[in-house]
Order: C-alpha cells, then structure tokens, then sequence
C-alpha cells in the first residue's frame, strides 16, 4: 500500500477542523455553565484565540482536496464533477467554510462584548435576554458544523471512488 504526502495532509487538516469543533463546543458549554463573569472572559478570550485557527485548516482542506481530486482523476475518461457523492461533499465543504469564517466569529463578537458589560455591572436592561439568544443561535451554528462535518466524513468513507492516497 502506498500513500501520498497530499492525502496525509488532507487528513491532517481534517483533524485540525475536529480539533477546533470539538474544542469550541467543549468551551461553549464549560462557558455557559461558569457562574464566574470574569472566568467566562477568559474562556471566551481561549475560544477568540481558536477562532485563528479556520481559515488554516480550510486553506489546508481546500488545497489538499483539490490534489486528491487531481490525483484521483487524472487520466480517468469521466470527470469528477460526475461523481455525485463527490459534488455533495464540495457543495458542504463550501458551506462548512462559509459558516466557519463569517457567521460564527460574527456570534462570538456580539457576545464578548455583552459578558464584559454584565461582567461589570454596566450591562443594559435587556441583556439577560439578548445572552440568552445569542446562546441558543451559537448552539445552533455548532450543531449545524458537527452535522456537517459528520456527513462530510458519511461522504468521504462511503463514497464510490477510492481516496488517491490509498492505492
């Protein structure tokens, strides 16, 4: 069996996504349950630090799946958008990286500043209300990228062609 450096990478920037959805949905509930405000500032300032982390897996992902589908096809008589299983799983991808880099660091934006202001005590009368909303939409979000996440994995071990690292 042999392999390629491609494929491994690919699997690498797999495992880093894992890692970064894992880990936020550990810290979104280690910080929902923290009665302490200052200690929920500082879980929301480890999960700002992981924010940084997306885009390099995506660029990873996005690179290396684009090699293993070069790989994969290179040569064959048809091409690869007529592997359906194939296009499903570009399609989620492009959504995965779409809510990872846009919609979800826009929650942890409105809510940061929210926590310091209860934090304080200068929070306004609503925010009780808006936490708890903001709380229910990242709840939300994280389930939507580990459903993804997880038919894109359904995708990738049942789908019809082989990877290319994998011969």
């Amino acid at each position: 069996m042999s392999g390629s450096f491609n494929f491994l990478l690919h699997l690498l920037g797999f495992g880093l996504v894992s890692a970064i959805l894992t880990s936020n949905i550990v810290l979104e509930h280690k910080l929902r349950r923290e009665p302490d405000w200052n200690k929920k500032l500082y879980i929301g300032g480890i999960m700002k630090t992981i924010s940084i982390l997306p885009p390099f897996a995506l660029v990873i992902l996005l690179v290396t799946g684009i090699g293993n589908i070069h790989n994969l096809y290179m040569g064959a008589p048809e091409s690869w958008y007529t592997q359906g299983w194939l296009v499903v799983k570009v399609i989620l991808f492009a959504v995965l990286g779409t809510n990872g880099l846009f919609i979800g660091p826009t929650f942890g934006k409105r809510r940061m500043p929210l926590i310091k202001a209860m934090s304080e005590g200068s929070a306004p009368p609503d925010a009780a209300v808006k936490l708890k909303n903001l709380n229910k939409q990242i709840t939300l979000f994280l389930l939507v990228q580990l459903t993804l996440v997880l038919i894109i994995i359904f995708l990738s071990a049942f789908g019809s062609g082989k990877h290319p690292g994998v011969i």
